[in-house]
């Protein structure tokens, strides 16, 4: 599957540089789905609404870029993938088996992948995976049942390693 990403960050009227080296990594000790480069699947609006949470109530300008991804291979699909979403339920038995955690209700994300990656079993070049943010949508399929289907999760998805998932170089679409 191929996607437009959108990345959001500072804007220190710096286009060229991010335009040439970017994306940068994340750095902060609290990302969702461990290092990597994090871009907004597809919705523009996340990445405002990003900008303005990250930057603007910090007193900041931000900008966004935007890029070509391919998520056709080597993607551990955690909003897209079954198979995926098994990987990581199996990673969760084996951290409780291990003693690394109490419960599935103790297992956090980026624990749950860098213990993948310290124990051989994440090879993969990049992470896309869906929250539960306030906008979500829930859509019955019978109005007499409790079933019902998730819609407007926001998708984000952590590059790895750029090659072969980035398709084009960034451009600054915004400002």
């Amino acid at each position: 599957m191929i996607v437009t990403g959108y990345y959001t960050l500072e804007n220190k009227d710096n286009f060229d540089e991010i335009e040439v080296d970017g994306p940068f990594d994340c750095t902060h000790k609290g990302a969702w789905l461990g290092k990597g480069s994090y871009f907004w699947d597809t919705n523009i609006d996340w990445a405002h609404e990003w900008g303005d949470i990250g930057y603007i109530r910090r007193g900041k300008k931000y900008c966004i870029t935007e890029t070509i991804i391919d998520l056709s291979k080597n993607c551990f699909d955690l909003f897209g993938s079954v198979s995926s979403q098994q990987a990581l339920i199996e990673c969760i038995d084996l951290m409780i088996a291990s003693g690394k955690i109490k419960d599935a209700k103790s297992a956090v994300i980026p624990n749950l992948i860098q213990f993948m990656k310290n124990n051989g079993i994440f090879s993969y070049s990049s992470i896309r995976a869906a929250d539960m943010h306030r906008n979500i949508m829930r859509l019955k399929f019978r109005g007499d049942r409790n079933e019902y289907m998730i819609i407007n999760q926001r998708v984000q998805i952590c590059v790895i390693q750029r090659k072969g998932v980035l398709l084009h170089p960034l451009k600054v679409i915004f400002p």
